[in-house]
């Protein structure tokens, strides 16, 4: 005799996965703007501490960047 597939539970189920997998993916993107936001504040720092050891102002390096005088 064939079973009877119960849908409205596998459904149910499934539903709640889904919810699940939903909320970790929220919390991985949160991780990951945070991780942005420190690597672009670190990098941030590392820009200003050269430009201060190096007595560069940022009226210059912006002038430069007009000019393409600095290449990526």
């Amino acid at each position: 005799m064939a079973r009877t597939a119960n849908y409205a539970a596998k459904i149910e189920s499934l539903e709640a996965k889904v919810a699940k997998k939903q909320e970790e993916l929220k919390k991985l993107k949160a991780e990951l703007e945070d991780a942005k936001a420190k690597k672009a504040q670190a990098d941030y720092k590392k820009l200003l501490d050269y430009m201060t050891e190096n007595d560069i102002s940022a009226d210059t390096v912006l002038e430069a960047i007009k000019n393409g005088e600095l290449s990526s």
